[in-house]
């Protein structure tokens, strides 16, 4: 009978690992990220050079929306996400971003009346 249970155990175990393995955010690969700039931050965005990946995550219930505006020399676009753990991405297929280039992040949080709250801004080198 002990047996059965020490093989449960391990196989449940394993399961666990496995499923954690599975679920883990494509972010855990992000070259660089940036927060929004309050106490306890409510969002969160990615950048991954290779393959020109932007990914913008709400983090926090707080009733807050999360929006990321990506910009360059020559382009630019927005990424928005709202309530916890809600993300939104984007890659080279839809915003090629030019090679040897810097690429500017502005994250900020939002809400009705009260829009780019929280900001913080960072700049990466696309070289990949």
């Amino acid at each position: 009978m002990k047996r059965s249970h020490t093989l449960t155990g391990v196989i449940s175990a394993g399961l666990l690992g496995a499923g954690a393995l599975l679920g883990a955010p494509e972010a855990a690969a992000a070259d660089h990220s940036v927060h929004t700039n309050d106490s306890d931050p409510g969002g969160v965005a990615y950048f991954t050079e290779h393959g020109d990946v932007s990914e913008v995550c709400d983090i926090e219930s707080d009733g807050w929306a999360v929006g990321v505006d990506v910009y360059w020399n020559g382009g630019e676009y927005t990424l928005k996400a709202g309530g916890n753990g809600n993300c939104k991405s984007t890659d080279a297929n839809t915003h090629d971003i030019p090679e040897n280039t810097y690429v500017n992040f502005r994250i900020y949080l939002y809400k009705s009346g009260t829009p780019y709250a929280y900001q913080d801004t960072a700049q990466w080198f696309n070289d990949n």
